[in-house]
C-alpha cells in the first residue's frame, strides 16, 4: 500500500468520525498544530520517524505534548496510528484531513503576492471582496515579494490576476521590442 492510500484511508476514517461527533473543526485545529510543530521542529520530526523509539514510548510522548491542547480524539487517533506502526505518515493524514475539511465546507484557497507585507486590516478587507465575488468561503495567505515592484498578484485555485508593476513594465517591453 502506497502512503497516499495509506494517509487518505486515515484521514477519512478520522474525518468520518470527526463529523459523527461534529468536532470536524476541532480535529482541523488539531491537525494544524500538529503540522506546524511537525514543521518547525526538526527533533519532533526526527522522534516521530525513529525506528528505534517504541511506539508506547511515542505515545506517552505525544500524549505529554498535545494532552490538554488538542481534542482527546486526536490523542485517541496519535494512538492508533502509532499502534499500528504508521507514524511516518502523519503529516501527510493531516494535511489530507485539512484538504477534507476544507472542500467539505467549501472553502477555497487563495494567495496575495505583493511587494510590501499586508496590514491585517487589508488583508481581511480584500478576502471579503474575493469571497463575495466568488460566492465562497476563503482562506487568504499573503506573501511579500520585492521584485514585483508595486501591485499585487492573485492566485485562487487555477486563476491568476497579475496585476503587478513589474508585469506591466515586461508586457510594455515586449510590445516596444515587437514594434
Amino acid at each position: 500500500m502506497n502512503e497516499s492510500k495509506i494517509s487518505v484511508r486515515y484521514a477519512k476514517a478520522l474525518y468520518a468520525l470527526g463529523k459523527e461527533e461534529k468536532i470536524t473543526e476541532f480535529l482541523r485545529l488539531d491537525m494544524e498544530l500538529f503540522l506546524e510543530c511537525e514543521n518547525s521542529m526538526e527533533d519532533f520530526r526526527n522522534f516521530l520517524n525513529n525506528p528505534v523509539v517504541r511506539p508506547s514510548k511515542k505515545q506517552k510522548i505525544l500524549r505529554e505534548i498535545f494532552e490538554g491542547k488538542v481534542n482527546p480524539t486526536t490523542i485517541s487517533f496519535f494512538n492508533l496510528v502509532l499502534k499500528n506502526n504508521r507514524e511516518q505518515y502523519l503529516p501527510s493524514i493531516a494535511r489530507y484531513f485539512i484538504e477534507l475539511f476544507k472542500l467539505d465546507q467549501g472553502i477555497k484557497m487563495a494567495t496575495i503576492t505583493t511587494s510590501k507585507p499586508l496590514d491585517d486590516e487589508v488583508k481581511d478587507m480584500v478576502a471579503k471582496i474575493i469571497a463575495k465575488r466568488f460566492k465562497t468561503k476563503l482562506e487568504l495567505k499573503d506573501f511579500t515579494d520585492e521584485s514585483l515592484i508595486g501591485g499585487f498578484v492573485l492566485r485562487i485555485e487555477d486563476l491568476q490576476i497579475d496585476a503587478s508593476i513589474s508585469s506591466s513594465l515586461n508586457k510594455i517591453k515586449r510590445e516596444l521590442l515587437s514594434a
